[in-house]
């Protein structure tokens, strides 16, 4: 329910009393911090996608090295999806009515941006680890992997690819967690920057 709705119920029953409580937000509202549970609840569903895919991955490769890598990949999308999770079931669409409304919004957009932000922090040190996974299941797939990596080149190649590739993926993750959730983050702002100047 939007908060409009809520207001133009007010006025039509014409209450004289405080409202007390909360009104809840409908799955289907386009208030944004609906949206933004929305966009969370999308991200755990990707995350658990591509979690199935490397622990399908651990299986199809036997070599110790890449088994090795994807564990940590593994681990890290472990760590992605509970924590999307978390923030999932604690975006509050319970908005209060007798409350600050200003201040619970407020809330919700500064939890929501620090989150993002930690979690770009923390990618940066998958980001390597993924490139390097890529690599040996690369290098696994197309023969010997020892071989491989007993030449020097090998390693040279490995190393500038895992630091071509990080701030690649890095600026790519920024790019989607705007498509995701920048839009609902601006469109919660200027509902709170409303809030703060009603016309």
């Amino acid at each position: 329910m939007d908060l409009r709705e809520v207001w133009n119920r007010m006025e039509v029953e014409k209450l004289t009393k405080p409202v007390l409580g909360a009104v809840e937000v409908r799955k289907t509202s386009r208030h944004p911090v609906q949206k933004l549970k929305n966009a969370y609840l999308i991200t755990t569903g990707f995350s658990v996608v591509c979690l199935v895919g490397f622990i399908a991955l651990f299986f199809i490769f036997h070599e110790p090295l890449v088994k090795g890598s994807l564990v940590l990949i593994i681990a890290g999308y472990i760590f992605f999806l509970t924590t999307n999770l978390s923030i999932y079931r604690q975006i509050n669409v319970a908005l209060p009515v007798d409350q600050s409304l200003k201040t619970v919004l407020t809330h919700t957009h500064n939890f929501i941006s620090e989150n993002i932000r930690f979690q770009e922090r923390v990618a940066l040190y998958i980001y390597p680890i993924a490139a390097t996974s890529g690599f040996l299941m690369g290098g696994a797939s197309g023969g010997d992997l020892d071989a491989m990596l007993s030449k020097k080149i090998v390693i040279v190649i490995l190393v500038i690819t895992a630091a071509v590739l990080t701030p690649i993926a890095f600026y790519l993750t920024r790019w989607m967690y705007k498509v995701s959730y920048g839009k609902c983050l601006t469109e919660l702002k200027k509902l709170i920057d409303e809030l703060d100047n009603p016309a």
